[in-house]
């Protein structure tokens, strides 16, 4: 067991659709952090971004990601990163340049986030037009300076989109 804490297929829909309105995603790359099942890179490349990368902590979780995308078939376009979200070197994905980055943080690490919305947007792979979306409790308001926001509900859910552009 993985302990892993899924987004609802409700969510997920209204995320990408939301995403969708904002963006154009064809030829774009994906980077899902705190990736769990890496669900959401597997659907963002179905959806048609060029590519994805998974941030995992967990093993487990990490090993079932890989399991996958290799079952899939999607060793050229999807990628998996068996590391702490915190302490990993987001420079090291460059040259690659972001247009989506997501995070699902445990919800009891709220408090940690807007240090690492930071750490993302200061890194050099955030793409000239992107959006960074954090799900959260209903709790939870997070701030990232010079991005413009917006926060969608879904029951005791919220997205919180960040986006780099007015």
């Amino acid at each position: 067991m993985t302990d892993l804490r899924p987004t609802g297929e409700k969510v997920r829909s209204a995320l990408f659709n939301s995403l969708f309105s904002m963006i154009h995603f064809e030829n774009r790359s994906f980077l899902d952090i705190f990736s769990g099942s890496g669900i959401f890179a597997l659907e963002a490349v179905s959806r048609g971004f060029k590519s994805a990368v998974s941030i995992e902590k967990n093993p487990k979780a990490f090993a079932q990601i890989r399991s996958s995308i290799a079952e899939l078939a999607l060793n050229d376009r999807v990628s998996a990163i068996n590391s702490d979200a915190f302490s990993f070197d987001y420079d090291s994905l460059k040259p690659q340049k972001y247009s989506t980055v997501f995070l699902d943080p445990p919800y009891a690490l709220g408090g940690e986030i807007p240090s690492l919305l930071d750490k993302i947007a200061v890194s050099g792979i955030v793409d000239e037009v992107c959006v960074i979306i954090v799900e959260g409790d209903s709790e939870t308001e997070w701030t990232a300076p010079g991005w413009s926001r917006k926060t969608k509900k879904f029951g005791g859910t919220h997205l919180t989109f960040f986006y780099n552009w007015e």
